[in-house]
């Protein structure tokens, strides 16, 4: 089968000196079955200012490597799914900051794509259920999540406090919104591109997954959950259990009574216009 420009897919991966098993991840991904079903394929990393090999690891098995403002998961991957707007590409062509002309082709990755994929760079989640995740939004899914519980979860990869709050939150999370939900925690995650344009994100650490879930429900998206294993980490966690679940947990309330809406750009092709201006206005001297 002839690759389509038309049909592209985008493995996003966030990470943070995860160079010991980002090379797995990467090497591991379906990428021959992608091409088999008409896809073309692009990598890139959004990488947290890692301390490590992470960024040469990226670079050297042919991924784009985007390296985030400021500290947090979070915020990390949304500043990467801004890229899906041709707005935001613009601004930060525009912005004058140092290497953004060169970088351009990182800018750019999102816009021409169906399909946005994420998964940890940890290995805990094996790349080989990206075809099943792209299977599933060929059959219609807007989001789809894959569930450790679900599936399976491998010895030593959570500890019992994590398994419990884990199940919690997504218990919490099944109630508040009315949408059932076994894994709101989960790391592998698959998009529409229209999907991610909709979602008006706030996060800045792990509360990112259940804000992701929350703001798929409250746009009325189609989520689907699909099983898979999850193994140990590689590596030191950076998760903080108590904190990040209390952090978690305060999100799914928030997101859900509160009708804010954080989305950069109105919609509305004037008022944006005037945005973009004023954002890339050059500061007056004295």
């Amino acid at each position: 089968m002839l690759v389509s420009p038309s049909r592209k897919i985008v493995v996003m991966i966030p990470t943070l000196n995860e160079g010991r098993s980002l090379g797995k991840v990467i090497d591991t991904i379906p990428i021959e079955d992608f091409h088999a079903r008409g896809f073309m394929v692009e990598v890139i990393v959004v990488d947290g200012r890692s301390k490590d090999d992470t960024r040469d690891v990226a670079m050297s098995r042919g991924a784009r490597v985007y390296i985030q403002e400021g500290k947090g998961k979070g915020l990390g991957v949304r500043q990467a799914f801004s890229l899906s707007h041709p707005q935001e590409v613009v601004l930060r062509a525009l912005s004058g900051k140092e290497g953004a002309i060169s970088d351009m082709y990182v800018l750019s990755t999102l816009l021409d794509s169906q399909y946005l994929l994420m998964l940890d760079g940890d290995g805990t989640y094996p790349s080989k259920y990206l075809a099943d995740v792209v299977a599933a939004l060929e059959e219609g899914s807007d989001v789809v999540m894959g569930s450790r519980f679900r599936g399976e979860i491998k010895p030593g990869a959570m500890s019992k406090l994590n398994y419990i709050g884990n199940l919690a939150l997504s218990g919490t999370a099944s109630f508040v919104y009315m949408h059932p939900c076994t894994d709101v925690c989960t790391g592998l995650w698959g998009f529409r591109l229209d999907a991610i344009r909709a979602m008006d994100l706030d996060s800045e650490r792990f509360e990112l997954e259940a804000e992701m879930f929350a703001v798929s429900v409250r746009n009325g998206l189609k989520i689907k959950e699909i099983p898979i294993t999850y193994y140990p980490r590689e590596g030191e966690s950076k998760l903080v259990p108590i904190n990040s679940g209390t952090m978690i947990f305060r999100k799914l309330l928030s997101r859900r009574f509160s009708s804010a809406n954080s989305k950069r750009f109105s919609g509305d092709p004037e008022s944006d216009l005037s945005r973009m201006k004023a954002l890339v206005q050059p500061p007056q001297g004295p």
